[in-house]
């Protein structure tokens, strides 16, 4: 680490709890995201798994904001974004993201990104009641995840083809469980 670096970061390291939580929250409101993806999975109910993640990125040559995030924290891994030079700190677990985010950022608000924190906070609590394992439920989940992921952008599962890839599913298991003539 550099000395400006190394400066930088203890500086950032000597605010008061407070001031450093604030700070933090703001960096998370540029740099950060709460997201939800919902993606095909073979051995789920619905051939669908709801993946909630926390997520803060920065370029590789500034890695000490994640650091500080996972000291803070004390959860979560940095890794390196595949193909790029950016680096990645990331919470997936349910957990962790009900436990130590979502109150964090309850205490710590966000300006821009306070809609997307709403939906993961929801889709959590859905989750667990077992929501995501009912029909509804995981309808539900599709379409908060779909509004607090800027409608879809980026997501390689369009809602309408979630929907679809649950119904040929439910199709398809109502085809095997029903009993052929001359069986009953």
């Amino acid at each position: 680490m550099s000395s400006n670096r190394q400066a930088y970061y203890f500086d950032l390291k000597r605010l008061k709890r407070k001031e450093l939580y604030y700070f933090l929250a703001g960096f998370v409101d540029g740099e950060g995201s709460f997201n939800v993806s919902v993606v095909p999975h073979p051995s789920t109910k619905f051939r669908l798994i709801v993946n909630p993640k926390f997520q803060v990125y920065q370029h590789e040559k500034h890695p000490e904001i994640l650091e500080i995030l996972l000291e803070v924290f004390q959860t979560g891994s940095i890794h390196k974004k595949s193909g790029s030079n950016v680096l990645v700190y990331e919470i997936a677990s349910r957990k962790t993201l009900q436990e130590k985010i979502i109150p964090f950022f309850r205490s710590y608000p966000l300006a821009t990104k306070r809609e997307a924190l709403n939906g993961l906070a929801r889709i959590l609590e859905l989750m667990n009641c077992g929501a995501h394992k009912t029909r509804n439920g995981i309808l539900d989940i599709i379409e908060i995840a779909h509004r607090m992921n800027q409608q879809g952008k980026g997501q390689k599962w369009s809602k309408g083809q979630l929907i679809q890839h649950m119904d040929l599913t439910e199709s398809s298991e109502t085809t095997r469980r029903t009993p052929k003539k001359g069986m009953i």
